[in-house]
This record gives structure tokens, sequence and C-alpha cells, in this order.
């Protein structure tokens, strides 16, 4: 009978796309096409003075039983890369649907012409209405994820300014998990005023981050808490680089983000372990049926 459930959304979902144009249009109806690998859903900013669009891929778990909750996954300013696909089995094995979206086509190519992070914010929200409008996606229990540039979107959307302003009276997120998230960039905002959604927050991050996330992840969550009495929920892990969970050779880059503009990535294995169930149980708990 589960089965059977969810054939029926997942039914439900391709009507849903499919019934909409096959292009974009002003108003950022989605265009949506499916393959074995999941469905490719197109959609535009929701800032109407900048319409940039964007897609992303849907993965719906097996044997849902009803509307299922979800993430949106951003990458880093890399691209979608191997850590995405990291993550999103565990997910969809844990009942959580995976919208991965890509925010870098046609928007920027490298860390060097990349645009302000206030740019990605209305095309996160866009991704959450994209996803509130599916029959087969619970549509108060979405959260965001991402990793380097997508986690630092993921704690600009736990803004109560950034909700208001892209999505006026409606629900933001439902949790927010940000993966070595540039969170000296952040800082600022909270001490200049900013006020937090409320929805819980996870960082996970290295004591060796060329961006700093070794002493401003540990400077965040003393803010918060002496702030707004917010238990930002951090995982270090000692000696890891930036981009830990992405397996592959140590790199060495140009980007005016890190510091001395010279960034570093390395894998770290048992970072990476450590992370997996720790991230999946806190979007379990946090995007359970309330």
């Amino acid at each position: 009978m589960r089965t059977l459930h969810c054939i029926a959304a997942a039914a439900l979902l391709l009507l849903s796309v499919f019934a909409r144009p096959a292009r974009a249009d002003s108003a950022g109806t989605p265009a949506a096409t499916a393959d074995s690998s999941g469905t490719k859903i197109s959609f535009s900013s929701l800032d109407a003075s900048h319409p940039r669009q964007a897609y992303g891929t849907l993965y719906l778990p097996e044997g849902a039983s009803g509307p299922c909750p979800a993430v949106v996954i951003i990458h880093g300013t890399a691209g979608i890369d191997a850590r995405g696909a990291l993550y999103r089995q565990p997910l969809l094995n844990a009942g959580m649907a995976v919208f991965e979206v890509n925010f870098k086509t046609g928007i920027y190519t490298s860390p060097m012409d990349r645009p302000p992070l206030d740019t990605f914010l209305p095309l996160a929200f866009a991704a959450l209405k994209q996803l509130r409008g599916l029959s087969a996606i619970a549509p108060n229990r979405i959260g965001i994820m991402g990793f380097s540039l997508g986690g630092a979107i993921t704690l600009r959307t736990a803004l109560e300014s950034s909700r208001k302003m892209w999505m006026g009276d409606e629900k933001g997120f439902a949790a927010h998990a940000g993966f070595y998230p540039v969170a000296r960039a952040f800082i600022p905002k909270i001490e200049s005023g900013g006020e937090l959604t409320g929805a819980p927050i996870i960082v996970f991050y290295g004591t060796e981050d060329v961006y700093g996330d070794g002493s401003a992840v540990p400077e965040l969550k003393r803010l918060l808490a002496d702030k707004f009495k917010f238990n930002l929920i951090t995982y270090e892990y000692p000696g890891a680089a930036h981009g830990f969970n992405l397996n592959a050779p140590p790199l060495t880059y140009s980007d005016p983000a890190a510091k001395n503009g010279r960034g570093y990535m390395a894998y770290d294995a048992a970072a990476t372990s450590d992370s997996l169930p720790k991230l999946i149980e806190f979007l379990r708990k946090n995007l359970a049926a309330k």
C-alpha cells in the first residue's frame, strides 16, 4: 500500500509540472522534464528587477505514504558536485525529498565573477515556493542546506528580514544546515540588528578553514546565544579544511572571499563520515510532522 501511495504522489507531481508551459514565463511558471535520475524543474528568481533563471532536480523517496518533507540543497561556488550526491541518498532513505538546485549556470562562472550573496536569496526562496506548489511535498516541512556559498545562502535565509522581503506573510524554511558557511559574512548582519526566524540551524566546520570558520563559527554561536538565547548547533572538526566533505584531491584556487585571496579545499574522510548521520538526524527531527 505504501508503494502505491508513492506512485500516486509521483504521478501527481509529474502531472502538475508537465501541465505547465515548457518555458518559464515572467511570473516564474516552472518548466519540468523527467528522467530516471529525477525531475528537472526550472523556475525564476523572485526578484522581478533581476528575473534570473535557475533549475533544480527533484528526487522523491520511495515508499512515501503521503506528502513528504523536502530539503533544498545548494552547491558551493564550483557548482553541483559530488557533495550533493553524498547526502542525497541518505536523505531519501530517511523519507525526505531532495531538490538540488543549480544557481551557477547562466549566473556566474567562477569566484571572480560570483555576484553578491543577496543575488541568491530570491532564488533560494523561489525554490521554496516551487516545492510548496507540489502535491508530493509537505509545504511546511521544507529545509535548506548548502556547502560554502550554499551554506552562506542557508544562513542568510534564516534572517527574518530575508524571509519577509521574499516571502511576505508566508513561512520560511523549517530548518537550516550549513557546511563551512563563511560565518564571518553573517556576523555583521546580526550585530547590526538582524533577527532570526527562529527555525533551527546546524553548522559543520573545520578549524583550518581558510575562510575563517574556525574562529567565526564559535563567535557566531556566542553572539546568537547572547542576543537571542538561540542555540546554534555546531560541530567542529579539528584540522579539517574548507570543503572537507568533497572527495577530491586538495585544491588551491583564487577567491577574493578567502584569506589573502587564496582558497584551499581538502577532503577529510573522518569529518565527512561523522557529519552524515548528524545531518540526517537534525533534519529528520526538525522536518517531522507536528
